[in-house]
């Protein structure tokens, strides 16, 4: 009577499913060597050793690789104002801490988030989607500050304070692309460069 137990160990598994991250490491990858618009999902499958069905399983387009981890980046700065609606520090300490330790919570020490970024915001094609993406990320802040001032969003103030922080993020991203990796340092620099402005805006808020 054979084991069945060698059988099986004898039998060739099946391959590892490759996770989404694997496949946006290869398409990052390709995207920064070949430009967004050279790269097609075909050369994405064959770096990765995936089917074209297969990519498509894990994502809708080419465009989805760049953009989801941007959108998480969102999501969870959501999530972070969402429970801080307690907190008893002024409303634009909060809004500072949060925005500056969700991006060192993104920020990979392979540079991956920087590369994507750099991508993004120079590749022409993805252009039609950049406003829509960094509109949700103002309205993180703007919900946050209108909750905690008892403001509605729609209003001058919360609607001016999300656009005016996410608008000094963007440029501290952008001067960081001359960096090959951000580092604490860098952290510290965009903690610097938002306190000035929270400053007035608290005050603006106080008024």
């Amino acid at each position: 009577m054979h084991d069945t137990r060698d059988i099986k160990r004898r039998l060739p598994g099946r391959p590892a499913v490759l996770s989404r991250s694997a496949i946006e490491n290869h398409a990052v990858q390709l995207f920064h060597e070949h430009g967004f618009a050279e790269t097609t999902i075909e050369m994405i499958s064959a770096a990765s050793g995936v089917s074209r069905t297969s990519f498509f399983r894990y994502y809708s387009s080419k465009s989805e690789i760049i953009w989801s981890a941007f959108d998480e980046h969102t999501a969870r700065l959501r999530r972070r104002f969402e429970s801080s609606h307690a907190d008893l520090r002024p409303v634009m300490d909060v809004v500072r801490h949060h925005v500056v330790d969700n991006l060192r919570d993104s920020v990979d020490v392979e540079g991956l988030w920087t590369r994507r970024f750099q991508i993004l915001d120079s590749s022409p094609e993805l252009r039609s989607e950049v406003s829509a993406h960094w509109i949700s990320w103002g309205a993180a802040v703007a919900e946050y500050v209108a909750q905690s001032t008892g403001r509605d969003v729609g209003d001058v103030l919360p609607q001016s304070i999300g656009g005016a922080v996410q608008g000094a993020f963007l440029t501290v991203l952008r001067r960081w692309l001359t960096h090959a990796n951000p580092t604490i340092d860098l952290m510290s620099e965009l903690d610097d460069d938002l306190m000035p402005l929270c400053r007035v805006m608290q005050s603006w808020i106080d008024e």
